[in-house]
Order: C-alpha cells, then sequence, then structure tokens
C-alpha cells in the first residue's frame, strides 16, 4: 500500500470529493447523494471507487438498505466536513469585505460567561471594531466544542468536558464558577433557614443535559450523599428557559452564581441555603490546538483577561 501524502492528495482531491462524502455520510443512499449534487449515480459511484482506490480502505460499506461509514470512512467524512466549514467560512468573510465589511467573529459561550464577563469584552472590542461582526452561540461547552472541532466557531468560552481533548484545543483557564440552587421567590422552601440536599429529590427539577459539566456535579454531589438522581426533571441548557420555568411552577434548579446576580435583584428569584457538590472547574478561552487566532479573536482574547482580572476579587467574595 502507498503512503498517503497530503502533496499528492491535494494535487488530486477536489472539492467535490468532500461533497461526496457529506452527502452520503447524511443520505446513506447513493442515489439521494447523487441527486443532491446533480450528478448521475454511475457518476457518483465512480467518484467515490476513485477515492477508496486512492486511501486504500473502503470508506463506507454497502448494506442493504443503506451506506454506513467504516471506521476510517467516518474519519474522512469528518476532516471533510470540518475543511468544506473552513471554506464557506474563508467565502463569508471575503465576501464581507468584498461588500465594505470588517469580517466576523464566531463566539461560543456557556451561560456562565455570558451575563458579565463576555457582553464586557465584546463591548469593548466592537469600540475598537464597530464594523466587525459579533455572533454568539450559548450552550453546553460540549455542543461548543463539537463546533468549534468543525469550525463553526473561532473561540469559545467554556470547559473542557473530556480528558483527551487537550490534544485539540488549548485551553486558559478564566475563573471558577460556585453553583446555587435557586427556586421562584414564593417557592414552599424559599425562605427556609436550613434545607437538606435529600429533602429537594422529591421536588421536580430544571437541569442541564448529562453530558454537561454542570450537571455532572450535581449528579456527583447526589452519589456522594447516597441520593437517587431525581426523577421528575426538565433538561434545558437555556438560561431564560429555566428562570422562566421556575416562575411558572414550584420547581428547583442549579444555576452559576454569574448569571443569578439580575435575577435575585428582581425579587422574582431566591437562592436557598445549601451547597451543592464542589463549583464547577474552572471555564476559559478555548481555541483549536496550532491555529493561529485571526486579530478580532485576538482582541478579545486580551480584552477577556482585563474583564476577568477586574472579575476575580468580586467572584471570589460572593462565593
Amino acid at each position: 500500500m502507498d503512503k498517503l501524502s497530503s502533496t499528492g492528495l491535494c494535487g488530486w482531491m477536489r472539492f467535490k470529493h468532500l461533497l461526496l462524502l457529506i452527502h452520503l455520510d447524511k443520505r446513506r443512499n447513493m442515489r439521494a447523494a447523487a441527486r443532491q449534487m446533480h450528478l448521475s449515480q454511475p457518476a457518483a459511484s465512480k467518484m467515490l471507487r476513485d477515492l477508496e482506490t486512492h486511501f486504500g480502505f473502503a470508506i463506507f460499506e454497502r448494506q442493504p438498505r443503506a451506506m454506513v461509514p467504516t471506521e476510517l470512512g467516518a474519519q474522512l467524512v469528518r476532516h471533510a466536513e470540518i475543511l468544506l466549514n473552513d471554506i464557506e467560512r474563508m467565502v463569508e468573510d471575503v465576501q464581507r469585505m468584498r461588500e465594505g465589511g470588517y469580517g466576523r467573529l464566531l463566539i461560543g459561550a456557556i451561560p456562565a460567561a455570558a451575563p458579565e464577563i463576555l457582553p464586557a469584552a465584546i463591548a469593548a472590542l466592537k469600540r475598537q471594531r464597530p464594523r466587525l461582526s459579533v455572533s454568539i452561540d450559548e450552550q453546553s461547552s460540549d455542543r461548543l466544542l463539537q463546533a468549534l472541532e468543525y469550525k463553526q466557531l473561532d473561540l469559545v468560552i467554556g470547559r473542557l468536558t473530556a480528558v483527551n481533548q487537550h490534544n485539540l484545543f488549548d485551553f486558559e483557564p478564566l475563573l471558577e464558577e460556585p453553583l446555587r440552587v435557586v427556586v421562584a421567590h414564593d417557592h414552599p422552601l424559599a425562605g427556609q433557614q436550613r434545607v437538606e440536599l435529600a429533602a429537594l429529590r422529591h421536588w421536580p427539577w430544571v437541569l442541564h443535559p448529562p453530558t454537561s459539566p454542570m450537571r455532572q456535579v450535581i449528579e456527583a454531589a447526589l452519589a456522594d450523599a447516597g441520593i437517587a438522581s431525581p426523577d421528575d426533571t426538565i433538561e434545558t441548557t437555556s438560561t431564560q428557559t429555566t428562570l422562566q420555568l421556575l416562575l411558572s411552577a414550584p420547581m428547583l434548579a442549579v444555576l452559576p452564581w454569574s448569571v443569578l446576580k439580575r435575577p435575585l435583584a428582581s425579587g422574582q428569584y431566591a437562592v436557598l441555603p445549601l451547597t451543592i457538590g464542589k463549583p464547577l472547574d474552572y471555564y476559559g478561552i478555548i481555541t483549536r490546538k496550532r491555529e493561529p487566532l485571526s486579530s478580532a479573536a485576538a482582541e478579545l482574547v486580551a480584552e477577556l483577561r482585563r474583564q476577568v482580572a477586574s472579575a476575580r476579587p468580586r467572584v471570589e467574595h460572593s462565593s
């Protein structure tokens, strides 16, 4: 088997080969993939055979009702999607600049970073670059990191969620987050001087999905106390949805202290006198390893560092 080389691949492969891999992975059917690419089925089949000949292995397994990526094929599909996302971003950035714009910055952020530190940093950046387009995607870290890997984001303010992710990303810690159990101001538990963790299991909860770091802290705290997980739960990563649900029914939620400052000031919510688990590990700036930041992203990172330097004494005092 000939050894693969990037030089040889660049001289032979075309973007249409990448598109075929992605369409086949999504459709799992050669006819549907060919139709999506405006090709005949024989032409698409030949493209796949050429790819498999070049790489020296089967990319898709031909099953009676579907075409399923092999283990190596799935890696090719992953890289094809990353490359095409990068190309799409290049076209978008160049077109914006041709039209007089100043590019676009795509940021992923966990809810704790969104209320104060990130908006202040973005506001400072916009004062320096008023025509820069900024987009913020607020989700849990696991979902944001997948988008970062596939080049759908420029950087993430969040946490690494698996031990092997240091191979893909660089991480610069910013702040840790104390967690609080929050309820509506008229909840039966609001105002009580003492609340036991075991008594909370039987209330309905609004929680992050099981894969999120916040949920894992809660589950670990319950396990350490020998308490079963709550049965009555609603799962969401949206802070606003969580807060609205708390007002609509006698439910409980766990949220970072940083996102609770304004809701508590409104008088609509109360924090229970209870510590649940350890503080979440530090969240920070996550970027793709060995990939330089754009000038706008680098300026945002510098501003985030300044914001955190001023915020850290207040956070430590609140926890």
